[in-house]
């Protein structure tokens, strides 16, 4: 019996490991859309961005709009942006602090606006492509 209840729980352990892997490859793929995204838009790369050094100005501008990004845009946890990009939470809370203080420019505003309606559209099509998959 108690044989029974141990195999079973080792199946919903597979399957909620399972979840947890689609999960965090599902956050893994939006984070790296922002990066790269942002990347492109800035004409930074990738590998700056993802640099432990703050880097020169314009770069840390840039990777704090990306951690503003992740975290508003995808609705990740401030925890979770920190761990995509290397840094801490306190970090990442800072950059969204400082870029939203930044949206009181209207041109800005419009910009980082602009990027949000990019990486909303890129998700619902990944998410679309996801249930088609499951369909076929």
């Amino acid at each position: 019996m108690y044989k029974a209840l141990e195999t079973r729980g080792d199946s919903c352990n597979t399957r909620s490991r399972a979840r947890r892997k689609r999960a965090a490859i599902s956050h893994d793929w939006a984070c790296d859309h922002v990066i790269a995204l942002i990347a492109r838009e800035k004409s930074v790369s990738i590998r700056l961005l993802m640099h432990r050094s703050r880097c020169r100005n314009a770069t840390a501008r840039a990777r704090q709009l990306a951690m503003y990004l992740s975290h508003v845009v995808l609705g990740r946890s401030l925890k979770a942006v920190g761990d995509a990009f290397g840094r801490d939470r306190t970090t990442v809370s800072h950059a969204c602090a400082l870029i939203e203080d930044m949206r009181d420019d209207p041109r800005f505003d419009d910009e980082v606006s602009a990027l949000e309606l990019r990486i909303e559209t890129a998700v619902a099509d990944m998410e679309r492509e996801e249930g088609d998959d499951a369909v076929h």
